[in-house]
C-alpha cells in the first residue's frame, strides 16, 4: 500500500479492501506461480469485488422476487443487465463500491421485514463506507416507523450498539494502518460538511443528477417508472425513498454519478414493477405495449455498448503507463547501470488509469508525489514523466516526447451519404510520456 506516502485529501477504511485482499490472495498467488504478469492481479481483485456486488444483488433479487413476484424479479436482472453504469462500477475498487454491497444486502432485509439485519447493515455501510447513505437508509427506516412496523424503541435498541460496535472496530483496524487514531469517514463527514471543501473538485447545477445522471443511469427504463407509479401503487415505497435521496443529495454542489448509485437498484425495481404490468396483462393491451418492452431493453442494451465504446478511450493514463513498459528496454535508456530509473506520474495520469499493479520494473522507482512545480528540479530529474498533453511543452529544455496517448474528446455527428454510424468517437492527444533528454534516445536517434 501507498496510502501513507501519497494519502489522498482523505483517509478511508481498509476494511473492505481487506476483505477482497484477503480472497483474492490465494489467486493472486496461484497466477503468480504460473507466471502471470503483475496486471493480471488487478483483474482478480476487481473481479471478486464484481462478484461480490453481483451476489449481493443475487440476493437483493431473490428477495424481490418472493415479495413482489418472480415477474418483477426477472425484469429487475434484464433492466439491470442492460445498463451500462450500475454495471461499470460494480468492480470499481471505490468506498461507493464497497457501500453498495451493504446496501443491497440492507434491501433485501427492508423487503423481507428483518429490521434487526437491515439497521446492522445500514449501520455498516453509512460508519465504515458512505456517510451519505443515512439519507437514503434513513429514509427507508423513517418509512417502517410511519407504517407503524418499527418502534422507536426498536431501532435505538439496534442502532446504538451497532453503531459502537462498528465505530470501534473501523478506528480499531484503520487506526493501525494510517498510525494515528482515525474514523475515516468521520473525517471524509467533516471535511464535505463543515468545512464543504467537495466543491473545490468541481461543482454541478443542483438538476445534474435529474437531468444528467438518472438519465444515463437508467436509459430506456426510465419512462416506465411513471408508468409503474400510476399502475401499481406498491411501487411508491421504493421510489419515494430513492427520490428524496437523490433531492437532498442534489443540494451539495460538487456531484458525481457513483455518489448516487446506490438509488439505481431502487428506480430498476420501480421501473420492473412498470414492465411487469405490461407484461403480465399483454394480452389485454395492444401489440406495442409489448414492443415498448422489448425494444427498451434492447436499444438500453445498444447504448451500453455504445457507453463501453467510449470508457475504453477513458483510460489514457493507464494506456501511456502500459506502453512505456511494454518498450524494449535499449528504446528506452541510455544510461549508465548504477543510475536508477525513475517514473513521475503526473495527476491527470494517475486519475486516467495508472496504479501500482502496472508497475512491472522492480528496479524502477515510482512517484506521484504532487504539488512539484514543473520549474522545480526535482521534477526535472526523473528519467520518465507522464504529463497532461497540454503542459508537455513546458518540460521541452529537459526531456522529449517518447510517446503521446489519445483519450476520448467528444462525439462527432456526420449525416452524409455511406455514413454509418452517424456518430464517431473523435479522439486527441491527452497523456504524454517524457524522457530525459540526457539519459534516454532512440535506437534511430
Amino acid at each position: 500500500y501507498d496510502h501513507l506516502e501519497f494519502p489522498g485529501v482523505v483517509p478511508r477504511t481498509f476494511l473492505g479492501p481487506l476483505v477482497v485482499s484477503g480472497i483474492s490472495f490465494p489467486l493472486v498467488k496461484v497466477a503468480s506461480a504460473f507466471g502471470a504478469e503483475k496486471i493480471i492481479s488487478q483483474y482478480i481483485v476487481r473481479g471478486v469485488l464484481g462478484i461480490l456486488v453481483c451476489l449481493s444483488f443475487i440476493s437483493y433479487r431473490k428477495a424481490v422476487s418472493s415479495t413482489l413476484g418472480s415477474t418483477v424479479g426477472s425484469f429487475l436482472s434484464l433492466v439491470t443487465a442492460s445498463q451500462f453504469h450500475f454495471l461499470f462500477y460494480s468492480s470499481r475498487p471505490l468506498p461507493n463500491t464497497f457501500a453498495l454491497i451493504f446496501v443491497l444486502l440492507a434491501l433485501r432485509c427492508w423487503l423481507l421485514q428483518r429490521h434487526a439485519l437491515f439497521m446492522w447493515l445500514s449501520g455498516a455501510s453509512i460508519i465504515l463506507f458512505r456517510s451519505e447513505l443515512s439519507l437514503l437508509l434513513g429514509l427507508v427506516l423513517l418509512y417502517e416507523l410511519w407504517s407503524g412496523r418499527l418502534t422507536v424503541k426498536e431501532v435505538l435498541k439496534r442502532t446504538i450498539p451497532a453503531g459502537i460496535l462498528l465505530l470501534t472496530l473501523t478506528v480499531a483496524v484503520d487506526s493501525v494502518f494510517w498510525r494515528r487514531w482515525v474514523w475515516p469517514e468521520g473525517e471524509v463527514l467533516w471535511f464535505n460538511t463543515v468545512h464543504n471543501k467537495s466543491h473545490l473538485w468541481g461543482t454541478s447545477p443542483i438538476w445534474w443528477y435529474f437531468l444528467s445522471a438518472l438519465p444515463r443511469s437508467l436509459l430506456l427504463s426510465l419512462p416506465f417508472v411513471p408508468w409503474a407509479l400510476l399502475k401499481d401503487k406498491r411501487s411508491w415505497v421504493p421510489f419515494l425513498p430513492a427520490l428524496g435521496f437523490v433531492c437532498l443529495y442534489s443540494l451539495l454542489p460538487h456531484k458525481e454519478l457513483r455518489f448516487i448509485i446506490y438509488s439505481v437498484p431502487l428506480f430498476n425495481l420501480v421501473s420492473a414493477m412498470g414492465l411487469a404490468v405490461i407484461w403480465i396483462n399483454r394480452k389485454k393491451l395492444p401489440f406495442y405495449f409489448q414492443l415498448a418492452v422489448v425494444s427498451s431493453l434492447l436499444l438500453s442494451l445498444g447504448m451500453s455498448l455504445c457507453f463501453l465504446s467510449i470508457a475504453k478511450h477513458n483510460y489514457p493514463g493507464g494506456n501511456a503507463f502500459h506502453q512505456l513498459h511494454s518498450l524494449d528496454i535499449d528504446d528506452q535508456l541510455h544510461t549508465n547501470n548504477s543510475e536508477l530509473v525513475s517514473v513521475h506520474i503526473g495527476v491527470e495520469a494517475a486519475m486516467t488509469g495508472v496504479s501500482r499493479f502496472g508497475e512491472v520494473e522492480p528496479s524502477w522507482i515510482y512517484s506521484k508525489k504532487e504539488g512539484l512545480s514543473p520549474e522545480s528540479e526535482e521534477l526535472r530529474r526523473f528519467t520518465f514523466l507522464l504529463v497532461s498533453t497540454p503542459d508537455s511543452s513546458t518540460f521541452n529544455a529537459t526531456h522529449g516526447v517518447l510517446l503521446e496517448v489519445d483519450g476520448f474528446s467528444r462525439l462527432g455527428f456526420s449525416f452524409g451519404l455511406g455514413q454509418f454510424p452517424p456518430a464517431q468517437i473523435v479522439l486527441e492527444p491527452k497523456i504524454t510520456v517524457l524522457r530525459k533528454r540526457s539519459k534516454c534516445k532512440k535506437k534511430d536517434a
